[in-house]
Formats: C-alpha cells, structure tokens, sequence
C-alpha cells in the first residue's frame, strides 16, 4: 500500500475493533429428567433460583428442568419428552396427573379451592451471577415458547446487583400448526446499561397465572440463553507501540510499513494471526496518535 495513503487515510478513518463476544451461555443440558426442579439442577454456571413474588396456592406450578418439554429447534413446534432440556413452567401432582409433563400448568377454580385444589401461581426463576466486566452493549438472547392469557403470563426480569426490574413482556407464540402446543421463538433483548462493566448481572423469568379455570397451555419454556458484549481488543499491552516508547505515532507507523505484507513471524501484527496485512492495518489505525495507559 503506498505510504501517503496510509497517511492520508490515518487523518479521517477511525475503525471500531470492538466485536460482540458470548459472554454467559445456558443450555440447561441434555437427557430428559422428568420432575427435576430447577433447585436440582446442576449448571456449570452455578445455582439457580425462585423466588415468590406472589400468592402460591397448594397446586401452583413449579419450575422444572427437564426434557419433558424438548426444545426442537427455532421455528418448530414444542414437544413432548425428549433429551435437549429446558427450563419450564409445569404442574406438581394434581388430580393424580404426576408432576412435570411438560410446559404446561393447572388451574383450579375461584371459590371452589376446597372442592378442587387451587393453583395460583407466582413464581420467578433467577439465574446465578453472569460477570459482565470490561463488556458494554449487552444482549440477551433466548429461544421460547409461551402460551397462557391476559392474567396467565410470563415476563422477563433483570437484576442490577441490587435491584430486580421487569424488561420485557414477550409475545405469546400460538401456532396454528404446532396446537396444542406452541413453537419455538428466538427473542433478543438489550440490557440495560446498568449491565456494562458489571460484575453481578443477573436475568429472570417470572410465572404467573391466576385460578379462573382457564389454563391455556402452553405455559412457558425457554431454553438456549445468550448474554454477549462487545469486550475492548486489546492484544498487548499497548498494541501499536512496536518502539515502546508509550506514545502510538509516525515512528511505529513506519516500522508497521516496513514489513507490511509479511506472512510469517511478523514482528508488527495486530490482531494475532502471524501475518501483517489489512487487518492489522485497520487495527493500527484505530489507536494511531494515542498514548500508552
């Protein structure tokens, strides 16, 4: 490349090196593990947990981790027992039905709480702390399913480090091909900016759903969870000081040139890859005319 229009492009371009990274990843596993609540489950992450957030009757729902509900992929419908896990929204015992038979959930009926059990439910499942330092611009991802109502419903909650607040009210995914049963949704979210550069970042689903004897299944499942973040590229300690002298300025520029195009040992690469070429070019050109922290 000729020298002057490195110069020349060194005075007006400026290139994000900044890429978004998969920070924190939940898959809740594989075999199909019916009737495990999430308090059993052992993630590499950590513990999750539940918190009432409102009436339980003696019926209310349960989280479970298991394969009951089987997450068949973005765009497919919800079935039954399998062996990709998800975490879900299910009945205990009831009417001698046993607990977990996937995403779905009981209902008793308003006054009638001691003739047939009552299942109001208030329940929110919490995940361990998800580290987000030295990350900006968080993202959650997730694949779900969601039926219910107006009174029956799940949400999305996210925690600070000292505070829960709800972040999302996601779409039912009712499917006229997949009845009863709903199909599998990617959703994406953006954090709040609370999440940047900190440390105890903690997301939620919350479960309600009321006792008017109208349970409209699915509940809600969720599976595949994401948290990425775009993390500073930051290959040395200070990366284009090839003299080590704590300022980025003509002097490393020209010793960059003078093996640029080189494809083996390179002493000026950038990002890593043994070569010095575009790449480690734009990368250059990103912190030229600063100084060493």
């Amino acid at each position: 490349m000729n020298k002057l229009l490195v110069l020349l492009v060194l005075g007006c371009l400026s290139v994000p090196l900044n890429a978004q990274i998969e920070l924190w990843t939940e898959d809740f596993g594989t075999g199909c593990d019916q009737g495990q609540l999430v308090s059993a489950y052992s993630s590499p992450n950590g513990t999750w947990t539940v918190t009432e957030t409102g009436l339980n009757e003696t019926a209310s729902s349960q989280w479970y981790v298991s394969a009951t509900e089987n997450n068949t992929g973005e765009g497919n419908c919800g079935a039954g027992c399998g062996e990709n896990r998800t975490l879900h929204v299910s009945s205990v015992t009831v009417l001698g039905i046993p607990a977990d038979q996937g995403a779905l959930y009981y209902e008793g009926i308003t006054g009638f709480c001691g003739l047939f059990p009552c299942g109001s439910t208030n329940r929110r499942v919490e995940s361990p702390p998800i580290d987000c330092s030295n990350a900006t611009d968080i993202t959650l991802d997730f694949l779900y399913l969601e039926g219910g109502n107006t009174f029956d419903n799940a949400t999305v909650w996210y925690f600070d480090g000292s505070n829960w607040s709800q972040i999302d009210d996601p779409d039912k995914t009712f499917s006229g091909a997949c009845s009863p049963q709903g199909q599998w949704t990617a959703r994406s979210l953006n954090l709040p900016a609370s999440a940047e550069n900190n440390p105890d970042v903690r997301i939620g689903f919350e479960w309600t759903n009321n006792d008017d004897g109208d349970a409209t299944d699915p509940s809600f499942a969720v599976d595949d969870i994401v948290i990425s973040g775009v993390v500073a590229d930051d290959p040395t300690p200070c990366p284009g000081d090839f003299n080590s002298d704590g300022i980025i300025n003509s002097a490393d520029l020209l010793l960059f040139l003078s093996e640029f195009g080189c494809n083996e040992n390179c002493l000026y690469d950038m990002d890593g890859d043994g070569l010095s070429n575009v790449a480690d070019l734009l990368a250059f050109l990103e912190v030229y005319a600063t100084e060493c922290p």
